[in-house]
């Protein structure tokens, strides 16, 4: 499957948006999960509980989308003419492909404690 827009200026925003997107929703709905689940129902299972395995799917299921489009612009990169199309869409879809991969690691990076810490402490 091929990114159509890759060259396109808003795939600079694009992953750090989506980055700062998750990070509002997990952190969000890990507050709302804790203030409305029993203490008792949290505290038992510890790491595994659902409030914990849902929000680590959630940070899995972004950073893989964030990866692969960091694949797509590095690989239409790749394509592109620099003589034919210009130096511009080149420029573009290498920092894409940057910005991508960097929000995919910045996204594991802070999901990374929902694996390991108890969610509602």
């Amino acid at each position: 499957m091929r990114l159509p827009y890759a060259t396109h200026p808003l795939q600079l925003l694009a992953g750090l948006s989506v980055w700062a997107l998750w990070f509002v929703v997990v952190y969000g709905g890990l507050s709302v999960a804790c203030s409305t689940a029993s203490a008792d129902a949290t505290a038992q299972r510890g790491v595994f509980s659902g409030i914990s395995l849902l929000l680590a799917g959630l940070t899995l299921a972004t950073t893989a989308g964030l990866a692969w489009a960091a694949f797509a612009c590095a690989r239409a990169a790749s394509r592109i003419d620099h003589a034919a199309e210009g130096g511009v869409g080149l420029f573009i879809a290498r920092c894409a492909a940057a910005l991508h991969g960097v929000a995919a690691i910045s996204t594991l990076f802070v999901g990374f404690p929902l694996l390991l810490l108890w969610p509602c402490i």
